[in-house]
């Protein structure tokens, strides 16, 4: 006696027809299939380096008026009169000098400048969804998502540890990327710990 249930395509295939017992089957399945958003770009974790947010107070010796704090902004520049436009993101802030000092050196504007960098704040990192303590936290050198996790007090029971999602800071689309506990996590990025459902 064939067991109830097993035949169902064939119960079905005269009343509604082969193509839309299929189609109605693929449907099903793309339903349960949910698309992963693409991995997280690789970050920079150096905290000798400078970063896109990050606060600097620049010092030209001798140039008061050259002088200040200015925040790297998200092409990753900072402006200095006379230097103008100076890409710094990615540098440390002994290679930020010497950028800084060619650019004003340059054509005799400042003869022999002497110049310096010093980062005076970072920007946070946000962790929300599923962790202790949603918020801001000071963000360090070589921190991995797992790390931004245990600052925010852990998982809850609810979390869903396997599928963490980060938005890199001054992406303007505000993409989530697939992240797991070792992606590197930038100033300003948020981590996001989605919950689970069963």
């Amino acid at each position: 006696m064939p067991r109830a249930g097993s035949n169902i395509a064939a119960r079905f295939a005269p009343r509604f027809g082969a193509p839309l017992l299929g189609l109605a089957l693929a449907g099903l399945v793309a339903g349960c299939a949910e698309t992963a958003p693409p991995n997280a770009p690789e970050a920079t974790t150096d905290a000798n380096l400078l970063h896109v947010g990050d606060t600097v107070s620049i010092t030209v010796f001798g140039q008061d008026q050259l002088t200040g704090e200015q925040v790297i902004d998200d092409s990753g520049e900072v402006s200095v009169l006379l230097a103008g436009r100076t890409k710094v993101a990615g540098l440390t802030p002994m290679q930020a000098e010497g950028a800084l000092r060619d650019r004003l050196g340059r054509g005799g504007i400042v003869v022999n400048p002497s110049v310096s960098v010093v980062v005076t704040h970072h920007l946070p990192v946000y962790v929300v969804g599923e962790v202790a303590k949603p918020g801001s936290y000071d963000w360090s050198g070589d921190l991995r998502a797992i790390n931004a996790v245990a600052l925010a007090g852990g998982y809850t029971y609810r979390a869903k540890k396997e599928d963490l999602r980060v938005i890199r800071h001054g992406d303007p689309q505000h993409q989530q990327y697939t992240a797991d506990q070792s992606t590197g996590i930038e100033p300003g990025d948020t981590v996001i710990v989605p919950e689970r459902w069963f």
